[in-house]
């Protein structure tokens, strides 16, 4: 939630979230042109171990990570914060996506919920906002009820 933003800030929230919703509408669906829409070519993630992850390389982890996913079963990812400046936007953001997952022998199956929070910069571009950067700023992943220490 944003507390005291100006009707600027709280347009550009409105804004994301509908992007960020229509994201987690591809990652249920698993519809990886749908997904894809919402990245730009120059886009990087910064993951929590500090490793690069490119546009290109973004499409084929997900391609690979929905393969062991059977359904997804709730997905909320939220604006949490947000400070404009100009056509640019830090975004801090919330995730917990709970699914069903096959385990290695392809028939077992765990639930698993990932918790995370992000840090982002936003960019609007020919009046779309479009995320160019996530920062992974950690959480908690819960195999079967049980926290999962990797």
């Amino acid at each position: 939630m944003i507390f005291s933003c100006s009707s600027e800030e709280q347009q550009v929230q409105k804004d994301i979230q509908k992007l960020l919703d229509q994201c987690v509408l591809a990652v249920t669906t698993k519809d990886i042109d749908l997904y894809m829409q919402g990245i730009p070519d120059d886009f990087v993630i910064k993951d929590e171990n500090g490793n690069y992850i490119t546009k290109k390389m973004q499409r084929e982890y997900a391609l690979r990570d929905w393969a062991i996913i059977d359904t997804t079963l709730s997905n909320n990812y939220v604006v949490d914060s947000l400070r404009v400046y100009g056509d640019s936007a830090m975004v801090f953001t919330s995730q917990k996506w709970k699914r069903i997952m096959f385990q290695k022998d392809g028939v077992t199956t765990d639930t698993v919920l990932t918790a995370q929070t992000h840090r982002e910069v936003w960019k609007k571009r020919k009046s779309v906002w479009i995320n160019y950067k996530i920062d992974e700023l950690g959480g908690d992943i819960f195999v079967n009820g049980q926290k999962y220490n990797p």
